[in-house]
């Protein structure tokens, strides 16, 4: 059995909690700046800025809350912290019935924002975290030879 990485035994401090609160407000800013960047267009043409910046920042936002603080709320708190901003965007019009992701022809920009961006993230936090370490008990069971798997703590008929 390999040892657990440093970072993965490292206790989490204040410091990388803060750093992980500020990391929340970076995503929020980033879901509603890549809202307003949807229709943005050169000429008669629109230029999908909004999609490329979701799939970076979703990509790079996970991993670094989970290098801040190695708990995996700190790597899903980033993104959901960005899918509410976007996805409340995207569903929830305005009264007067105004959208701030719009449909029509930049229609293909807003769904590549969303969906894009939620699949960069999603991905991101599943390789971001570790695979789920093995608990205390199992852990000790392994160590002294009594995993179910062992020829020592099979029962006698196997052995």
């Amino acid at each position: 059995m390999s040892s657990p990485r440093p970072d993965e035994t490292r206790a989490p401090t204040a410091a990388g909690w803060a750093g992980v609160v500020l990391l929340c407000a970076c995503a929020v800013l980033a879901g509603l700046l890549q809202a307003l960047l949807v229709p943005v267009y050169a000429g008669s043409t629109p230029i999908p800025v909004a999609v490329l910046f979701a799939l970076v920042t979703n990509a790079a936002f996970p991993r670094l809350g989970y290098r801040l603080v190695p708990r995996a709320f700190a790597a899903i708190a980033p993104f959901v912290c960005w899918l509410i901003v976007i996805f409340g965007f995207g569903v929830v019009g305005r009264p007067e019935g105004d959208v701030i992701l719009p449909g029509g022809p930049l229609q293909w920009v807003s769904y590549g924002v969303m969906l894009g961006g939620a699949l960069a993230g999603t991905l991101s936090v599943v390789f971001a975290l570790p695979p789920r370490a093995l608990t205390q008990r199992q852990a000790g069971a392994v160590s002294a030879g009594t995993d179910r798997d062992s020829p020592r703590s099979a029962p006698p008929e196997r052995r």
